[in-house]
């Protein structure tokens, strides 16, 4: 049995999403445009149908992807950090590319540079932030070991019983300890085991907005960052698979969405300068970046 029941877009709106990702095969129209931001990194832009990736090859790619946060403490039972734009917080890790992470809570200074991580998070090997059940429901989540290797799970943590993962989001009794080097929670699971298989209802992150998504895809050869001006789950997910199978010849083994509308930001590195698809303002306490190292990312 899969993680929860598979959910399928209404026939109309399906039909609509299918003649438009056309685009991205052999059916005419302009082709999406691409950038090589770094030996096997691409970003790639979908303007017919508002979506953007970057792609990481991991075999070739001499790129590490790590959560960052900083100035972490912990205020009213709450974890507060530095918030940034994810602009600003490629720039200051020196970063080829970069995208926002995972939920974020109350501002606690008047400019917003101070914000509530919500959820799991976990830095250098340790919890800083504790992921717990809503309800029964466990959040997705998103790791990377420090050689980049991705892995996307459902998990909880403390801070004094570090990291546990899960292979289902409700009634998971029993769990695996985890070691990421970082990760981040966020939700809901978009792809499981290859296939469409939305688990929004059983995270409890119910939505059928059309809005601004970021979304990350893993599979054996790539890690693909999504952002979409608007889509649902629905749409999102359909999208990654067709791009993931017109574009990469491959089939994304899971997906996760991390946190959308004005926090969807993605940034990538053109001619040595860093660029932003939608800048949006946003600050936000944890993001996703892509470091260069002096090995590709997965060995």
């Amino acid at each position: 049995m899969t993680s929860s029941k598979r959910r399928r877009l209404p026939p109309l709106r399906a039909a609509a999403l299918a003649a438009a990702l056309c685009i991205l095969g052999a059916c005419g129209g302009e082709p999406p445009s691409e950038v090589t931001v770094a030996e096997g990194v691409t970003f790639r832009t979908n303007k017919a149908l508002g979506a953007q990736t970057l792609t990481v090859e991991l075999a070739v790619a001499k790129v590490r992807p790590v959560v960052v946060a900083e100035r972490l403490e912990h205020l009213r039972n709450n974890v507060v950090g530095d918030a940034h734009t994810v602009l600003d917080w490629a720039r200051k890790y020196n970063a080829v590319a970069g995208v926002n992470a995972g939920f974020f809570g109350d501002s606690y200074d008047s400019l917003g540079r101070r914000k509530q991580v919500v959820q799991l998070c976990v830095l250098e090997g340790k919890v800083v932030a504790p992921g717990t059940p809503v309800g029964a429901a466990l959040r997705s989540a998103i790791g990377f070991q420090g050689d980049g290797r991705a892995e996307v799970t459902w998990a909880v943590g403390s801070e004094q019983a570090g990291a546990r993962r899960f292979d289902r989001p409700v009634k998971a009794k029993t769990g695996f300890t985890w070691h990421p080097e970082s990760a981040v929670a966020c939700g809901p699971r978009l792809i499981h085991r290859g296939k469409v298989d939305i688990a929004d209802r059983a995270e409890k992150l119910v939505s059928d907005l059309r809005t601004g998504r970021m979304a990350v895809a893993v599979s054996e050869r790539y890690l693909v960052f999504c952002r979409a001006d608007a889509m649902t789950y629905g749409e999102l997910s359909h999208y990654l698979m067709e791009y993931f199978k017109t574009t990469l010849q491959a089939i994304p083994d899971e997906a996760l969405c991390l946190d959308g509308g004005p926090s969807a930001q993605l940034v990538y590195q053109e001619g040595g300068k860093l660029k932003e698809v939608e800048p949006t303002g946003v600050q936000v306490p944890t993001a996703i970046l892509l470091i260069p190292t002096t090995t590709p990312t997965g060995q």
